[in-house]
Parts: C-alpha cells; sequence; structure tokens
C-alpha cells in the first residue's frame, strides 16, 4: 500500500491514530489499543501520532497519568489480575513491548483546553516537519551590539 503513497509530490503524509478515552479504564483495553497502533505504524510506515481523544470526559485524572506514561509493574500487575495465569509470560512480552521500547506514546486531546489543542497540533507539525522547508529570514546585522569578537 505504501508504494503507490511514495508516488505522490504531498510530503506530509502521516498517520493520525485516534484513541477513545474509555481505552484507559481498565488495562486489556489500553494494551489492545497499543497494539493496534503499533501495528498500524508498522503496517503504513510513515509519520505516526497517537491521540488520546475524549479526554474532557476523564472523571479520575490519576487513572490518565498512569496510561500516559505507564509505570511497566503497575501495568503487568493489573493484566495479571485480569488474565487467566498461563498468560503470564504473554502479559510480559506484551508490557515490554508497549513500555519498555516506548513505541507507543499517547497525547491526550482534551477539546476544553486550548493548551491541549495546540500541544497535538505542535506534535503533529513537528511530525511532518512543517515548516522545516520554509526560507529563513536573516536580520540586520547590528555591529554595535558585537563586541565579543
Amino acid at each position: 500500500m505504501n508504494g503507490w503513497l511514495k508516488n505522490w509530490t504531498i510530503n506530509w503524509m502521516m498517520t493520525i491514530w485516534f484513541l477513545i478515552a474509555q481505552f484507559i479504564t481498565d488495562v486489556t483495553k489500553f494494551v489492545s489499543g497499543c497494539m493496534a497502533s503499533l501495528s498500524a505504524m508498522v503496517q503504513l510506515e510513515l509519520p505516526h501520532v497517537n491521540i488520546l481523544s475524549k479526554m474532557d470526559l476523564v472523571t479520575n485524572k490519576r487513572d490518565v497519568e498512569n496510561y500516559l506514561d505507564p509505570e511497566p509493574r503497575f501495568l503487568l500487575s493489573e493484566l495479571n489480575e485480569w488474565m487467566a495465569p498461563w498468560f503470564k509470560k504473554l502479559n510480559k512480552s506484551l508490557i515490554e513491548e508497549v513500555v519498555e521500547y516506548s513505541m507507543v506514546s499517547l497525547i491526550p486531546l482534551d477539546l476544553r483546553k486550548e493548551s491541549s489543542i495546540q500541544y497535538a497540533l505542535a506534535q503533529i507539525g513537528n511530525c511532518i516537519q512543517y515548516g522545516e522547508d520554509a526560507d529563513v529570514k536573516i536580520r540586520d546585522f547590528d555591529a554595535d551590539n558585537d563586541d565579543d569578537a
């Protein structure tokens, strides 16, 4: 699929993966969402941003922090509580993939906060390198202020 995308002259192609805030209600949904995001990232071979949307609906902000910057032991203990004991090895591997390699990071998007929207747009702009091909404006050189030379 990516072959025909490279033939386009548009250089601003990227993937924005939206996870609804519901995915941080329990660890199984979180790991599932991260694995789906990682799969899309690998298959599409495009710059990728993961956005955690509908953050204005989240009431417990402590849960948000546990998933935005997850602690591996926390996730593993939560995942082992939900899953059968024979999945412990698989759970450990999944948590290592999500947390230890830092392949998937989530950007919270709260539509009520202007700063949240600006941060998400800045991350998207950084991902597509927006504005990096613009000409540099050279300001007038003031020789009076150059006493260091």
